[in-house]
């Protein structure tokens, strides 16, 4: 049945796993195999019958539901964790940044947001009812997946505009007259890698969309578990 296990594989191959896909696949091609026993038992050749059941099914388009039911309220306390832990990280990270103005704000902010995730991560995991716990709601997570990638995508353009902007303001003239670029000591030094620094913070964003599609299929409920949100 090696053929039939590779034509299936085939139909399935541009679907990301999930607890649905992963089913309907076993379900496919144990039909797949009963029907090449039943067309074999009628007295066809085994190579015929193979070929017709292969013929007998060449998408599986129709047959997947993009909604995943997950188990939304453990899937929304494991991302606020991650949450929680990024920023935590970026507090750390922008500590040097204090150095300007805006890097103080932005230092604060960071500590704010752990203090107001560290409490919601609290609230979230008190929580221990069975009802509460297993509560279900639907997501497109091919949908996830498509917005991850956009993510990426929208923050390298970002970065590199940033970047482009940044050296425009700082090195424009220079540039300009063909000048050689004076950096006067340490501290101007410090100064312009922070400038071209901040811009960076915002990985934040990408990387908490980046794991989202990943919770989904983690939490995904079973056919008859949960309740409906």
């Amino acid at each position: 049945m090696e053929r039939l296990h590779k034509h299936v594989d085939q139909l399935f191959a541009k679907y990301k796993s999930s607890k649905q896909v992963r089913e309907l696949k076993r379900e496919i091609l144990s039909n797949l195999e009963a029907k090449v026993a039943d067309l074999t038992a009628g007295g066809l050749a085994y190579n015929e019958a193979i070929d017709i059941a292969k013929r007998s099914i060449t998408s599986i388009d129709d047959l997947i539901d993009d909604q995943t039911r997950v188990y939304v309220n453990q899937m929304t306390a494991e991302l606020v964790q991650k949450g929680l832990l990024y920023f935590l990280i970026a507090w750390i990270v922008t500590m040097p940044f204090r150095i300007v103005g805006s890097g103080v704000l932005l230092n604060e902010l960071f500590l704010l947001g752990s203090i107001v995730l560290g409490i919601v991560y609290l609230v979230l995991r008190l929580k221990k009812q069975d009802m509460y716990l297993r509560r279900t709601a639907t997501f497109d997570v091919q949908a996830a997946f498509r917005r991850r990638k956009l993510v990426w995508v929208i923050w390298v353009v970002f970065i590199t505009v940033s970047i482009l902007y940044n050296t425009a303001m700082l090195f424009g003239s220079n540039i300009w007259f063909q000048t050689q670029v004076k950096i006067a000591g340490p501290y101007h030094f410090a100064m312009l890698g922070i400038q071209y620094a901040l811009p960076f913070v915002s990985l934040l964003i990408p990387m908490l969309f980046h794991i989202i599609p990943g919770l989904m299929m983690k939490y995904e409920a079973g056919e008859y578990d949960g309740y409906e949100a």
